[in-house]
């Protein structure tokens, strides 16, 4: 039975100790250190330019070519969460220098870098170098040695939040566009009762001055705030007059000139 207990209790103990390491790191707080402090580029074969210099060896084969890696050195990975816009990197064949995350154990991983100046983001998780529309991630497992995965393409939430900013920008010229439309007809429907009373306020001489405001083109409004209704079925009721009297001037001229039978 005590047996039974001290082996639960180093079993307890192991993994204490194995997952201490990463939750210390999950509270630790971000350093203050500059970005271009970050990383450290290694590149003694580069060319004047920063270019990765290409090598020539001859071989059992014949000639052999050969590119030297670029070492990049995380120096305070890993020191908490954090994004930084990191140097100009010469991409191409290249070392990534980095301490495991939960175990603290060195790492030298190789990756094939892009060049640029990518966004880096620290997580407890892993490293992130962000292109734009590629990326490169270096992922902690909690056991084993680290992967790389490459990316082609926006994220998943660089595309969303593009998506829900067109579907925005969408709506709102959609509701420009409405708004201008009844803008448009509540123009059109002004300009024809501005007419029609102009026509009506020239017979008008001797009403007292609040009658004649009344008739006066917008001035109907300041007396009455259910113009805009009123106005709407005098243009009915005047467009209705108006076909009436056309259909009437037809049916007389159609009667002056029916023919004769000879």
């Amino acid at each position: 039975m005590a047996e039974r207990m001290i082996r639960n209790m180093l079993v307890v103990l192991g993994i204490v100790a194995l997952l201490a390491p990463s939750v210390w790191a999950a509270h630790r707080p971000p350093r203050n250190v500059p970005p271009t402090d970050e990383i450290e580029l290694l590149d003694p074969n580069a060319d004047p330019l920063g270019r990765p210099a290409v090598e020539l060896h001859h071989g059992a084969h014949g000639l052999q070519v050969d590119i030297p890696p670029a070492v990049l050195v995380h120096k305070y990975y890993y020191t908490g969460d954090r994004s930084f816009q990191a140097q100009m990197l010469p991409g191409g064949p290249s070392i990534i220098v980095v301490n495991h995350p939960k175990t603290g154990e060195r790492c030298y991983i190789e990756a094939q870098m892009l060049p640029g100046a990518p966004r880096v983001t620290y997580t407890s998780s892993g490293i992130e170098y962000d292109y734009g529309e590629n990326g490169i991630t270096v992922h902690f497992g909690l056991f084993g040695t680290p992967t790389i995965k490459y990316r082609s393409g926006l994220t998943w939430g660089t595309r969303m939040s593009n998506l829900v900013h067109a579907e925005q920008v969408k709506a709102k010229t959609q509701q420009m566009a409405a708004g201008s439309k009844a803008m448009a007809s509540a123009s059109q429907t002004t300009l024809k009762v501005a007419s029609i009373q102009g026509s009506n306020a020239v017979k008008i001489v001797t009403l007292p001055v609040q009658n004649v405001l009344r008739v006066m083109p917008f001035g109907a409004a300041i007396f009455d705030p259910d113009r805009p209704k009123i106005w709407a079925e005098k243009v009915a009721e005047h467009q209705r007059q108006h076909e009436v009297e056309h259909a009437a001037k037809m049916a007389e001229r159609n009667e002056l000139t029916i023919r004769t039978n000879r």
